[in-house]
């Protein structure tokens, strides 16, 4: 008994100098061979604190960067912190992980950052084993993710989850929300706007998003497995500062007093083909960046190329006074912003109709205004026709706007009233 009692003592004291060696020696050792397989990578890891259990792990004060390497000049720029990283195990092997106050920092244009992501994660994947990623109140900022300048993105309550299912990949099946996202015009001092948030899915089905912005304005966004997209954009009357992003950014101008109704349904059942319908009605909106306001609305189908311009057919847009064609080409691209190349041309009305509606639009002093001109006659007196002609051209990539409307006609007024 004696011997087998020491026998138990020396295991048992084996066990235990085993056991203290793995908890001094195996973090360092697990530790040590994160932070070399992202070097492997490209990426600087620093871990200000790691505890290794038989089930789980925890990394805390997570540290990566470049998350793209690029030393090019205005390469995008992408780096992440992480409060704690807690993966669970099974034995040795990672089964799940949950990251916990993640920040990640952006700076670069969407379509760059996009390309140069999918340029790193070619040929690399999660390991197996992993079935489950958990995302917990983290946020990100995002600076120039659009050619306009002066503009950058926030987001802070980002949860997510991504569950590997059977036969799929991890990350093919996911669910994103963000409870605070906003954009900002950095120019200016009080630049924070108005919030919106988003949810999103993706699965075998297909990716969709939705963005709701203020005022319970939607915009959805559905792209099948087949490559079939549709997004549809609905608001009610809204005020520019409202919006939730710099005006500028859809080219738009205005104060508290312009308000705005949009109602856009984009389709592409393939890769090469699109079409859709606008209507957008506009009141006490400037024209161009001038203080000249006016009214219009625009109600249009149009279809072509989605990757290069999308032609209008049978636009009808009321500017002001005047109801008229619009023809021309247009393209709304996420990464680089709106480009459009329009003209316009009314039809025909009487020089007095045109002078009555144009002072209404300047409240109860215009419908005075036009009020009294019938009193006084000039309805009688103000002779002629007159059309409107105008042509857009808008380019956020090279910060164009040029709008520019003109009046033609032979407008002439036959005599004054007495008095005047």
């Amino acid at each position: 008994m004696k011997k087998v009692a020491r026998i138990v003592l020396v295991v048992g004291l084996l066990l235990t100098i085993v056991a203290a060696v793995t908890v001094v020696l195996v973090p360092r050792w697990v530790k040590g061979r994160i932070i070399a397989t992202a070097a492997a990578h490209g990426v600087a890891l620093t871990i200000d604190d790691f505890t290794f259990g038989f089930s789980r792990a925890r990394l805390k004060g997570v540290k990566a960067s470049p998350l793209i390497r690029n030393d090019a000049k205005g390469a995008p720029k992408v780096t992440a912190a992480a409060a704690s990283v807690d993966v669970d195990l099974e034995w040795f092997t990672p089964t799940a992980i949950t990251v916990t106050g993640m920040t990640l920092d952006v700076d670069g244009d969407a379509s760059d950052v996009a390309a140069a992501l999918a340029s790193r994660n070619k040929g690399t994947a999660a390991p197996a084993s992993i079935t489950h990623v958990t995302l917990v109140d983290s946020s990100l900022q995002w600076k120039h993710p659009v050619a306009a300048p002066f503009v950058a993105i926030a987001a802070v309550h980002v949860a997510a989850d991504v569950t590997r299912k059977p036969n799929r990949a991890l990350g093919e099946d996911w669910h994103v929300t963000v409870g605070d996202l906003r954009m900002f015009d950095t120019s200016k001092l009080n630049n924070a706007l108005a919030p919106w948030s988003l949810t999103a899915d993706a699965d075998e089905i297909g990716t969709r998003a939705t963005v709701t912005l203020p005022a319970k304005a939607t915009v959805k966004i559905d792209v099948t497995e087949a490559g079939a997209r549709s997004l549809d954009i609905d608001t009610p009357p809204f005020v520019v500062k409202d919006l939730g992003m710099p005006p500028e950014v859809l080219a738009l101008y205005g104060d508290d007093t312009s308000h705005l109704e949009v109602h856009v349904h984009h389709q592409e059942k393939d890769p090469d083909h699109a079409q859709g319908t606008v209507v957008l009605t506009g009141s006490d909106v400037f024209v161009g960046p001038s203080t000249m306001r006016t009214s219009f609305a625009l109600d249009a189908h149009y279809s072509g190329d989605p990757k290069t311009s999308l032609k209008l057919s049978g636009a009808t847009l009321r500017a002001g006074p005047f109801t008229g064609a619009l023809d021309g080409t247009f393209a709304l691209d996420p990464a680089t912003g709106v480009r459009a190349s329009l003209r316009y041309s009314s039809g025909v009305m009487a020089c007095i109709d045109a002078v009555k509606a144009q002072a209404a639009n300047y409240g109860d002093l215009g419908k005075g205004v036009a009020t009294l001109a019938g009193l006084l006659g000039l309805d009688r007196a103000v002779q002629g026709r007159v059309w409107l002609k105008g042509e857009i051209e808008i380019d956020a990539r090279t910060s164009t706007n040029r709008v520019s409307f003109r009046t033609d006609g032979d407008c002439k007024l036959s005599y004054l009233p007495a008095g005047l």
